[in-house]
């Protein structure tokens, strides 16, 4: 899965904005804001992964547990796909 074309991230102060361009602007009205591991995961996904991999690659980056990050990981993909901002 990676993000859908249509949408840039973009850093604004210190909040991070996922911004609809061309076509998908028409579609989603508005920006949608990440906190940084949101914007984190957004940036993994700009290349093809899975779930799994996605924690993993997190995993090397984070002083987390893997299950607290899947769980992380897991929710902010339904939103990404609830927002038809996923490709699968």
């Amino acid at each position: 899965m990676k993000i859908r074309e249509g949408f840039v991230l973009r850093q604004v102060a210190d909040s991070w904005m996922a911004v609809p361009v061309g076509s998908m602007a028409g579609k989603i009205h508005g920006l949608v804001a990440l906190n940084e591991t949101a914007a984190d995961i957004w940036n993994i996904l700009q290349d093809d992964h899975t779930e799994e991999e996605v924690v993993e690659i997190l995993a090397m980056n984070y002083d987390e547990k893997k299950e607290v990050l899947a769980e992380s990981v897991h929710a902010f993909l339904r939103e990404l796909e609830e927002q038809e901002m996923l490709e699968r």
